[in-house]
């Protein structure tokens, strides 16, 4: 491998400017910049200005969002030197939270559709009853429990026919077997242990539900239906939401993830009281370019040594392609 030509450079500026000449740093090429902690930890009076990073805060979040709602967002940066990260987190917070609130509307009524199908295939179940509901549930010293039974339970019911309650089942899914069991007020705390321990899931008949099975039938695929149609609508409303903030986030991402890069760079950077300094190896090739870069800044001296010039630190053996953007 033949021999890369390299310099020091000590690029010296102001404090009040340190955001705008980090901003044409992370940009340039064929540098490697030196850490901060090699150069603070061997000169006394010399500091650091790494600082907690704004930036990451409000693109965890914005990575929330689109993991939550299957949002693509471009990944292109945008360069903007003035941005109020307050701001900024708080509308993608808030737009976070408008959005999981229509999700867990959603949700909620997604749960609901669930529970009366659920009451739906009960109702179906008991349909040659034919007898009004109300008149079933407002029996006095009768208890009726509706529900599914995990298959495997099903032979230890036999150990419990001894106790007072009357089993029914009805169809059998792969898993679970939808049935009933009624039993008196006397018995009902005891053998609702029992299906409690045979691990029962009661399914609730909605208080909505009247008249007779063919009644409850129609009361409950209106419900159902009513509902499917208040999720079409938020689903609408979510969409129309996320379409009206996806300019902004777009441009908010891609600035954020410009400005993480010169927030990060600022391990790099060392404090001189009201002054900073970075110093990198660079390219020879690269000098021109380099100095061309901060020719529009004020109070920026830029000082070109020999790249073994400070004992404190040595050019690296080689270049990796990760050092610089392409």
């Amino acid at each position: 491998m033949s021999t890369i030509k390299m310099k020091l450079i000590d690029l010296v500026s102001q404090t009040y400017q340190i955001d705008d000449v980090l901003m044409t740093f992370v940009d340039l090429k064929g540098i490697h910049p030196v850490l901060a902690t090699e150069i603070v930890e061997k000169v006394k009076g010399l500091t650091s200005l790494v600082s907690e990073n704004p930036c990451r805060s409000i693109l965890n979040e914005l990575d929330n969002i689109t993991a939550d709602f299957n949002i693509e967002i471009p990944g292109d940066e945008i360069k903007e030197r003035t941005c109020n990260f307050n701001d900024m987190y708080d509308y993608v917070l808030s737009l976070h939270e408008k959005l999981s609130s229509i999700a867990t509307q959603i949700n909620q009524l997604e749960e609901n559709i669930q529970k009366y199908k659920d009451a739906l295939i009960q109702i179906k179940n008991i349909h040659s009853l034919d007898i009004a509901l109300d008149d079933l549930f407002s029996c006095n010293f009768v208890f009726f429990r509706f529900g599914r039974i995990p298959n495997d339970s099903l032979e230890k019911i036999k150990l419990f026919l001894n106790k007072p309650f009357i089993y029914r089942s009805f169809k059998k899914d792969r898993d679970k077997t939808w049935c009933m069991y009624y039993t008196t007020n006397e018995y009902k705390r005891e053998v609702d242990n029992i299906f409690s321990s045979l691990l029962f899931e009661r399914v609730m008949i909605p208080d909505f539900v009247h008249g007779t099975p063919n009644d409850a039938i129609d009361a409950l695929e209106s419900e159902i239906d009513s509902i499917r149609k208040m999720i079409d609508q938020y689903r609408v409303d979510m969409k129309d939401l996320i379409d009206e903030n996806m300019g902004k986030i777009t441009k908010l991402h891609g600035e954020l993830i410009f400005l993480d890069r010169v927030f990060e760079f600022r391990k790099f950077v060392v404090g001189m009281g009201n002054k900073f300094s970075v110093s990198s190896f660079i390219l020879e090739s690269e000098i021109d370019e380099f100095k061309k870069a901060f020719e529009e800044y004020e109070n920026v001296d830029i000082e070109i040594k020999d790249a073994y010039s400070d004992g404190r630190i040595l050019p690296p053996r080689h270049v990796k392609k990760s050092w610089f953007k392409s």
